[in-house]
């Protein structure tokens, strides 16, 4: 199993970090971390069972499928090829006078995935914390979507 997680206090409410985050196709014009974002089946915004189509900086196209929403506070989605399954998860939380606190977190299980995660912890790991600081900078900055 390899795993990795990283949180950020935001000056923002947590309605104004969902709104951000739970645009999902959005999420290229805010995160260098996401390529093409497209819903392809199900809703959207997404709900339990939607899958999208995720590009991301050297790695391969995936197809995530999102296993929890949680409005305003939570959404998982995952992704699988053989031998490592990949789940992500987006978690917001109030952090009082208006403020939030944000945790991203990934964790790849299977039988490949700690081969895997040590091929692509470096990338990984920058893949995470510019979604953050993408996420963190959008939700703070007042710009359609983010509802400061």
């Amino acid at each position: 199993m390899a795993s990795y997680s990283v949180s950020a206090e935001v000056a923002a409410p947590p309605e104004a970090v969902w709104r951000v985050v739970s645009d999902v196709e959005s999420m290229p014009g805010w995160t260098a971390s996401m390529s093409s974002v497209r819903v392809v089946e199900g809703p959207n915004p997404p709900a339990v069972g939607s899958a999208v189509r995720i590009e991301q900086p050297g790695l391969p196209l995936a197809v995530w499928t999102v296993d929890e929403w949680d409005p305003p506070r939570k959404f998982g989605w995952t992704s699988a090829v053989p031998g490592v399954r990949t789940q992500a998860e987006h978690v917001v939380e109030p952090a009082g006078d208006g403020r939030s606190r944000v945790t991203l977190a990934i964790t790849q299980v299977g039988w490949l995935s700690g081969v895997v995660g040590a091929l692509l912890r470096p990338k990984i790991r920058r893949l995470v914390d510019a979604e953050l600081a993408g996420l963190k900078a959008r939700a703070e900055s007042g710009a359609p979507g983010a509802g400061v």
